[in-house]
């Protein structure tokens, strides 16, 4: 095990204890911010904490020193910006008034990183741990050494070729679909949450939760310019979705193909085409420029669907014929190219494909594991500027607020439904409300309306109002007093997620130990209140953990698993 009074805390390297590391010129005298937990602090017995190297609304990440594995990793502790407090014992508690804010990302920050520890998905920055402690959750993860995305670009001549990039991202595009098909979307892909690693691989980060990339959210929201799509960006009745991913990895290669970023989304509203230099539209295939086309739709309803559909039309050419690529040409008129149906030789171009990203990808790890990404990895872009440009055109859309405003229209008058009883998610996806604006005013304790149901509405049901009209909602917390959950034989995380999923608050639910050899190591023994107790979700739990560890699982025991990087 490393002396920790050599180690540096700025890149967890032995430096020999000195005070400015000459490894990464980190000052040892430096500290953390007074909000974030301290330098040489230890969690969970086993995790020195290092340097802040990341932080945003819904968390604060970290470099740490893993004592059981003697290896640098990196912990995200969330923490909630606005919603959590730290104490002076570095524990986190909630902001008063901010509970509900709090439980809520809790629980989707949790089910987040436990679900990408449970992935083998080929470019997750993997997840080898998820525990509560402080207040909070934490999650351990890999500490992947490499740059941005966008940093690699930058160093090397701004931009790749298609040949090199597709060996790239095909793993990518496959670790998204992935995630997408087990219910998480990342709303945040971007050439900033893409490391490229020593090893030449592309991995994706930051997979966060929904309120940090969504704006005007109660949280303090991360967006990308040019990576993050209009339905972000709270335009009414524009939702997110798969279709959200398949934007932002669309965005990310045009960046990598063409280098520059797409133009801000809101913009693109107002102008739905994009030029390409001629240089590029010479170089790239005209099936890659039709799947960006197609991939970067302003309006979700154009957009490729999901990330099958964006990957077909990518690598086997299999595009839509009502999105086509128009070339334009010096001195020529336009010369509109429809895309070509999938031929019966597709299966031979796929084999084909995959040899050639085979051979590609395995040249570019030897050259990126022997260099620290020199600039010879991938060819310069040429100083000379190209004047010519290929735009590709979306198809004609009604732009948003393009409704006539004449007095015929502002004088219809709309009957306001019956909400109480419906989840508000129902009613925000329903073309028939789409008249309304909806607003979240409050949440309350409710007996009469299941948790999650709007439990009253600002203007009363019948009554006719004109288009747009703001409609205040309260939605119902449940039941003050609920039947308490059976935890019994679950372990401490899940049972902590059933209660928090009943209502009762994080800071409320206390872990004890319990000791019995006949039971499963670390499951819950017992509980008080007794399960099928009726008592408020303000009550304090208690759930007694089982400490017995088993016959053959000493102490130290740990199921995390090891991965070399």
């Amino acid at each position: 095990m490393i002396n920790s009074n050599r180690l540096c805390f700025g890149c967890m390297n032995d430096n020999g204890g000195e005070k400015i590391c000459p490894i990464c010129g980190y000052d040892s005298d430096s500290g953390n911010p007074e909000y974030a937990l301290p330098v040489k602090f230890v969690i969970s017995n086993r995790y020195l904490i290092g340097k802040v190297i990341k932080e945003n609304g819904e968390s604060i990440t970290y470099i740490a020193w893993d004592n059981a594995k003697s290896a640098a990793i990196r912990i995200k502790e969330y923490f909630p910006q606005g919603f959590a407090h730290r104490n002076p014992d570095k524990t986190v508690s909630m902001v008063k008034g901010g509970e509900y804010t709090f439980n809520e990302g809790l629980l989707e920050f949790t089910e987040i990183n436990g679900g990408i520890m449970n992935s083998d998905l080929p470019a997750l920055v993997p997840v080898s741990s998820v525990f509560e402690e402080n207040g909070t959750v934490y999650a351990a993860s890999a500490n992947i050494s490499g740059i941005t995305l966008e940093s690699f670009l930058q160093k090397n001549g701004n931009y790749l070729k298609w040949e090199q990039a597709r060996a790239l991202f095909l793993p990518i595009i496959d670790t998204v679909k992935g995630m997408n098909d087990a219910g998480f979307i990342h709303r945040g892909i971007s050439a900033y949450t893409i490391i490229v690693g020593r090893d030449g691989k592309l991995y994706i980060d930051d997979y966060s939760v929904k309120k940090l990339r969504i704006n005007d959210s109660e949280l303090k929201s991360q967006l990308f310019a040019g990576y993050s799509p209009v339905e972000l960006y709270g335009f009414k009745d524009i939702h997110d979705g798969v279709y959200t991913d398949v934007y932002g990895l669309c965005a990310t290669l045009f960046r990598v193909l063409i280098g520059v970023t797409p133009p801000e989304a809101p913009v693109r509203l107002e102008d739905n085409s994009m030029t390409v230099p001629a240089k590029f539209a010479e170089e790239l295939p005209r099936h890659v420029l039709s799947a960006l086309a197609n991939g970067l739709q302003v309006l979700p309803e154009n957009r490729t669907k999901n990330i099958e559909e964006f990957k077909n039309e990518l690598v086997y050419a299999e595009m839509r014929s009502e999105a086509p690529v128009h070339r334009q040409k010096p001195d020529k008129g336009d010369d509109n190219v429809k895309p070509a149906k999938k031929k019966g030789s597709s299966a031979k171009y796929a084999v084909i494909s995959a040899v050639c990203t085979a051979l590609v990808f395995l040249v570019l790890a030897a050259v990126l594991a022997l260099t620290v990404f020199k600039d010879a990895v991938f060819p310069k872009k040429d100083d000379a500027q190209e004047s010519d440009q290929i735009s590709i055109s979306a198809p004609e859309v009604d732009s948003i607020g393009s409704i006539d405003s004449g007095a015929e229209v502002t004088a219809k008058q709309y009957a306001v439904p019956e909400l109480r009883g419906k989840y508000y998610a129902d009613i925000i996806d329903n073309k028939d409300y789409e008249m309304f604006e909806f607003v979240i005013s409050d949440k309350n304790y409710s007996n009469d309306y299941p948790k999650g149901t709007i439990c009253s509405q600002s203007v009363k049901a019948g009554d006719s109002v004109v288009r747009d009209t703001k409609i205040n909602l309260v939605i119902s917390l449940g039941s003050k007093e609920i039947k308490i959950a059976n935890v019994l034989g679950l372990d401490e995380l899940n049972a902590k997620l059933e209660l928090l999923k009943q209502g009762f608050l994080y800071d409320n639910i206390e872990v004890l130990e319990k000791y019995d050899e006949a039971m499963k190591p670390g499951v819950v023994l017992d509980q008080l209140p007794k399960y099928g107790t009726s008592v408020s979700t303000e009550e304090s739990v208690k759930i007694y953990v089982n400490s017995y560890k088993g016959e053959d699982l000493p102490e130290s025991s740990t199921d995390d698993t090891d991965y070399d990087y």
